[in-house]
């Protein structure tokens, strides 16, 4: 099937991280045949992104964006920021406009948004890819290819039809969920392993304090890929931790009682079932 990205003929990316630079990158590897915007409140990242080509053209002023000639506006800022940069760029919305996002918090939010930009559709959206590294500088080509991407509306609608054409041809599987289910989910199997994450980090730096043994002296390969994304950023994890605040305390008291659990077995020394369950678990891991 021919790509057309959606029918869109410009796109503005609102935020030129890792995830707006690697939607960029993507989009002109890709053979996209429409203008690429870019909007960030730092001068250096749009300077960035103008350098590497991703983008056609960049402002740190909104009221400097060609909006005519965008029918797609992308927020790919923390989501903290969603509801404060929808205010601001609402009033510049040409008709027929589509709204989307690539955050990893949608529930309320999503409600919110969807009924703030009406007449214009706004469709929730999160590509289920990323890296710990931040900045334009950081994109990667290609980084949706085989990844999953939620959106959180009916396929019926005409936005989504054409953000599903748009993300297809970045080589996205697209799937649709409610957006509570969504952030329960996510919540389980991304905010819960960061959290964890940055946990064990702390964990260690609370040890080295004790014993006085910088033990970040001594961590192997094992310790390095888990906590490869507790390197995320302070401030988007900040924002994702608030954000989802239900699901995410949720998921982590059941976590403390799983090592509850584990601890237990440990002190009663019952190896029996200390065995039974790393096999449960080694089980699981192994048929992902």
């Amino acid at each position: 099937m021919e790509k057309d990205f959606g029918g869109f003929k410009g796109v503005l990316i609102i935020g030129l991280g890792l995830i707006g630079g690697s939607i960029a990158l993507s989009l002109k590897s890709e053979g996209y045949g429409g203008k690429i915007y870019g909007f960030d409140l730092s001068e250096d990242r749009v300077k960035t992104a103008l350098e590497m080509g991703v983008i056609d053209a960049g402002f740190t002023d909104l009221k400097e964006v060609p909006w005519e000639e965008i029918d797609l506006v992308i927020l790919a800022t923390p989501v903290k920021t969603f509801q404060e940069v929808a205010r601001q760029v609402k009033p510049f919305l040409k008709e027929n406009t589509v709204i989307t996002d690539v955050g990893s918090v949608k529930g309320e939010l999503v409600e919110k948004l969807e009924s703030f930009f009406l007449p214009n559709r706004f469709v929730g959206a999160h590509p289920i890819a990323g890296t710990e590294k931040e900045g334009v500088e950081n994109a990667v080509d290609g980084l949706f290819k085989g990844k999953k991407l939620i959106l959180t509306v009916d396929r019926e609608d005409d936005a989504t039809k054409r953000l599903e054409k748009f993300w297809t041809d970045l080589g996205s599987m697209v799937e649709v969920m409610d957006p509570y289910m969504h952030d329960f989910v996510f919540a389980s199997v991304s905010h819960l392993p960061h959290a964890v994450a940055f946990a064990l980090v702390d964990a260690l730096i609370e040890l080295s304090k004790e014993t006085g043994i910088d033990l970040f002296l001594y961590p192997g390969a094992g310790f390095k890929d888990f906590t490869r994304i507790a390197a995320s950023s302070p401030v988007v994890w900040k924002d994702i931790f608030l954000e989802n605040k239900e699901s995410v305390l949720h998921t982590i008291d059941s976590f403390i009682n799983s090592m509850e659990k584990l601890k237990k077995y440990i002190q009663e020394e019952d190896g029996e079932k200390l065995v039974e369950l790393l096999s449960e678990i080694r089980d699981k891991r192994l048929s992902l």
